[in-house]
This record gives C-alpha cells, sequence and structure tokens, in this order.
C-alpha cells in the first residue's frame, strides 16, 4: 500500500538554500522516493524528491520518507536544519518491525488481520504523516526516533469480511509520543470494551452496509480506517477494542441501474471507549422519517431545509441516506405565502426562506418521496413517503428556532428486518427533538407539551385509527396494535402549551412478518 502524505503547498523558497535527501533501502542500495518536509516553525510542506537537491527558505525542517522493499514498507522521519547546502539521510536499514498482538489470540482462523502505521508530526495547526501497511502479508518498519516532535500510531484489526453470525472482530489502537526504538505491543483481551453492532435492513434503499473503525482525536493515526466487514443481509457482531476515541463508520452502498454499486449513505457514530465497558451501536432501525431540524426564523426570515425527511431515528439530526423529491408550502392568515420544490438529486441542498412581514401564526408543510434515479430500490422497502406540518408564531426580525419539536419514533422489538410479529402488539417511543441548524438563532427552552396524539394505518396511509399514547419509565409511547400481515404506517401529533405543534406521518414506518 502507497504512503499516505497530509499536507498542503507553500510560499516561494530562497535559491541559496537547499536540502539533499538520500534514502537508503533495506539492502543499503540508494532509491529515489517521494517524501515530505515540513517547516517545524510555519508547518508549510514540500514535496521533496531524494537524492536531488531541493530548494527551501531556511528553517528547522522534518522530513518524512517510506522506503519500500519488495512486501516491506519502511517509516522514518528526521529532523534538519536547512541553511545552505544542507543533507540528510534516512536509512531503511535503521527500522525496526511493528507487531501489534493480542492475548489470548483471537480464536477463529477466518478472521483477516491487517496492521496500519502511521508516523506523524506534532503540531497544533495541522499534522502531517507518512502511513503504511502490511496488507497482502507484507511488514512495516519504522526508524526510531525519540523527539518529542513526532508521534507514532499503530492499528491492527482482525476482522471476518462477512458480519456472520455470532461474528467478533478486533482492534487496538496504541500510539506514543516519538517513534519508538522497541514498536511493538501485545494487549489483553481482559482490557477490550465490547461495542456491540446490529446493522438492520428495510429503511434504506442500499443493498450492502459497511462497517469500519476509525481512530479519532489523537495525536497520531487519525487517518488510518479499517474495514471490518461488508455484507448484503442484516447482521448483529461484536467489536472488541481497545480503550480511547474511535468512529465506528457504516456506509450503505445500492444497486445503479448499470451495474455498479455507489455509495448512498453514511453514518459517524463518535465514542469514547473505556476499557472494560459495553457499548452498542443500532443502524438503520426503523422509522425514517423528519429530523430533528426544526423551522427557525433567521434575522427576518423563516427557514426551513427541504432535505430532513428520512432521517434514522437514532440518528435524528441530518440525513443518511441523500436523494428524495419534496414540496414545502408555507401559510399565513389560511393563504399559501411561499411554495418550493426539490426534483431530486439538485446539485446543492434545497430550503424554503420567507421574510417574515407580519407577526403571528405560520404553518409548514413539507412532504417528500425517496427519489434515486439510477439506483434500484429493495423489493418492499420502508419509509418510502413522510410528510410533516409545523404551527408555529413567528415575527419580522427574529432570530429564533420555532418552539415545537422534531419526532422521531422508535418502534421496540422488531427482527433484524425491521418486522414486528403477526397480531402483536409494538411499543413505539416518541422522542421529542430540537435541533439548531442556524448559528445565529437563539434555541430558547423547550416548550412544554400540552397533549400527544397518534394513529396508525395498515393501508399504506389511506385510513387511520387512533393507537393510545402514554409514558412508560418516563418516555411517551404509543401502542400499536399490529395486522397480520403487511406493513404500519404512523402518524403524530405534538401539541404544545402555546398552541403550536408537530404532525408527522411516516408511510410504511416497520413491517409485519
Amino acid at each position: 500500500m502507497p504512503a499516505i502524505l497530509l499536507g498542503a503547498g507553500a510560499p516561494a523558497v530562497a535559491a541559496s538554500n537547499t536540502l539533499t535527501l538520500t534514502t537508503l533501502d533495506r539492502n543499503g542500495k540508494k532509491v529515489t522516493v517521494n517524501a515530505t518536509a515540513v517547516n517545524l516553525t510555519t508547518n508549510s510542506s514540500y514535496k521533496v524528491k531524494s537524492n536531488k537537491p531541493k530548494k527551501l527558505p531556511k528553517g528547522n525542517y522534518a522530513v518524512l520518507a517510506s522506503i519500500k522493499n519488495g512486501s516491506a514498507v519502511t517509516l522514518g522521519v528526521r529532523t534538519v536544519k536547512v541553511s545552505g547546502a544542507s543533507r540528510t539521510t534516512v536509512d531503511a536499514r535503521k527500522g525496526k518491525k511493528v507487531t501489534v498482538g493480542l492475548s489470548p489470540a483471537p480464536a477463529s482462523e477466518w478472521l483477516y488481520a491487517q496492521t496500519t502505521v502511521e508516523v506523524c508530526t506534532r503540531s497544533a495547526s495541522a499534522s502531517y504523516a507518512v502511513q503504511a501497511s502490511d496488507y497482502r502479508d507484507g511488514s512495516v518498519y519504522v526508524i526510531p526516533n525519540s523527539s518529542k516532535k513526532y508521534a507514532f500510531a499503530a492499528l491492527r484489526t482482525w476482522a471476518d469480511g462477512s458480519g456472520s453470525p455470532g461474528s467478533t472482530q478486533y482492534a487496538v489502537m496504541y500510539t506514543t509520543t516519538g517513534v519508538p526504538s522497541k514498536p511493538s505491543r501485545t494487549a489483553k483481551q481482559s482490557a477490550l470494551a465490547t461495542v456491540s453492532v446490529a446493522s438492520r435492513r428495510g429503511p434504506s434503499a442500499g443493498d450492502y452496509s459497511s462497517l469500519a473503525v476509525q481512530p479519532i482525536d489523537r495525536p497520531c493515526g487519525n487517518g488510518i480506517y479499517h474495514g471490518l466487514l461488508n455484507s448484503n443481509e442484516p447482521y448483529r457482531t461484536k467489536v472488541k477494542v481497545s480503550a480511547g476515541k474511535w468512529d465506528f463508520p457504516v456506509h450503505s452502498s445500492g444497486t445503479a441501474k448499470d451495474g455498479s454499486s455507489p455509495f448512498i449513505g453514511h453514518y459517524y457514530s463518535p465514542r469514547k471507549i473505556v476499557a472494560g465497558k459495553s457499548y452498542s451501536l443500532n443502524f438503520f432501525r426503523s422509522a425514517w422519517g423528519p429530523s430533528a431540524y426544526v423551522p427557525a426564523t433567521v434575522y427576518g426570515r423563516i427557514n426551513y431545509p427541504l432535505n430532513e425527511m428520512f432521517a434514522d431515528p437514532g440518528y435524528p439530526r441530518g440525513n443518511v441516506e441523500g436523494g428524495d423529491k419534496a414540496t414545502a408550502t408555507l401559510t399565513f392568515g389560511g393563504k399559501t405565502v411561499k411554495t418550493v420544490k426539490d426534483r431530486g438529486w439538485e446539485p446543492e441542498s434545497t430550503d424554503l426562506s420567507y421574510k417574515v412581514k407580519k407577526a403571528g401564526w405560520y404553518k409548514l408543510t413539507n412532504t417528500a418521496s425517496r427519489y434515486y434515479p439510477e439506483i434500484t430500490f429493495p423489493a418492499g422497502m420502508l419509509s418510502p413517503k413522510t410528510s410533516v406540518t409545523y404551527k408555529f408564531k413567528a415575527k419580522p426580525n427574529a432570530s429564533v428556532v420555532a418552539p415545537v419539536y422534531g419526532i422521531a419514533m422508535l418502534p421496540a422489538g422488531l427482527d433484524l428486518y425491521n418486522r414486528a410479529k403477526p397480531s402483536s402488539t409494538t411499543n413505539v417511543e416518541l422522542k421529542l427533538n430540537r435541533s439548531k441548524m442556524y448559528a445565529d438563532t437563539k434555541l430558547g427552552k423547550n416548550p412544554k407539551v400540552k397533549s400527544i396524539g397518534a394513529k396508525a394505518s395498515f393501508d399504506g396511509g389511506k385510513t387511520w385509527r387512533s393507537v393510545k399514547v402514554t409514558k412508560i419509565n418516563g418516555k411517551w409511547t404509543a401502542i400499536v396494535g399490529n395486522p397480520a400481515s403487511g406493513a404500519v404506517s404512523l402518524r403524530v401529533r405534538v401539541t404544545v402549551t402555546n398552541g403550536g405543534y408537530t404532525d408527522v406521518t411516516i408511510i410504511r414506518a416497520y413491517a409485519i412478518g
């Protein structure tokens, strides 16, 4: 795997100062590589080709290089003062092999193991790195350097690739200040945390979902990304990880009509992991509906994004998958004052924006349907249509979030295909959210709830029947008696004491099977 160099360009250089970098492979043979020189004062970076003088501004530099010998890669960093004709050498023969292990070792012989290593500069403004992996039975070496200007990171994962039932994946990460002279570690399994992951099917337009791990907020190693599995079936798996901050990104990919499999959506799930603790992550749960972003008045203009209508209830602040058609209408005093349409796959997001001329009650309705012209939808896809209505007061020159709620619906007890048992009862948790999308608005106090009503439809929204809403363990919950087959659509209205309300409808919120 080629080295990854992170950085940007730099200003013009003085002709009188040059750096000649000599690079030797693990056999002592002079080789030519492309390296990066980083000015340790300005943090500017420059591309340097070894064995050839490079004009640079005078200063102290970190020189990052990656030297390859067959399937072995050696990473090194050197500090050099550039003044006049300066020289430095990166000698791969000084490299120490990096190994990361587990005790006891993972039991399954079907797990694929991979280690990725980075050597980084440390700076408050930006970091530069070289990276290498032992991909396909390779090996990685690093040249020790005790300077605190640098950092080292190594990530090793053991993954089965498919999310087979009962599978366990492993991820061990460690970092050091400076590049260690003994860059090998063995972690104890007893010190790992357990992240239980469930990836469901049903509302996603994708046929496949992938799971990965990525270290975040580390002094080195944030550029490392390891895929763990990719599956066209729902799955439950456990990921055993070392302590620290991690992201567990999940991507969905669809089937395009030209035969390709483009990525169509993603989740980012950053977590601070503590050794020995347990965590849970749930992806692609029903029911997908409008996000937590409610209308806002920004400098006297009502603003609302049309493309936030299909958010996972566990991730209510933004779309999981793009691609929908939508029509938003704003009324005042019973008259329509603004209509905006998104015809799907617009080059940018579509927003309704209206200058408030008179204070009073406004009603904003947005109706959306899923739309991927080049994607073939999975059979029986859930949440194909949603709609939302907000009634709220607005006035000229204000910058406030509307005092109404976003509503997320979370049906409990569904299987991995988001199905309830025939003729069963499903408790649907109703989460009330308010999020500020625009920085220059005041969120204000959450309004008091006056009433919550819910309805269910078993014929795709043609007819509706009321269902009971109560609090269970302090959470608002709709109690739905399920039919013997088909799917359940849901409608919920939350009215607040000032007279405003939010009304959300999700067609085919969950299935019966």
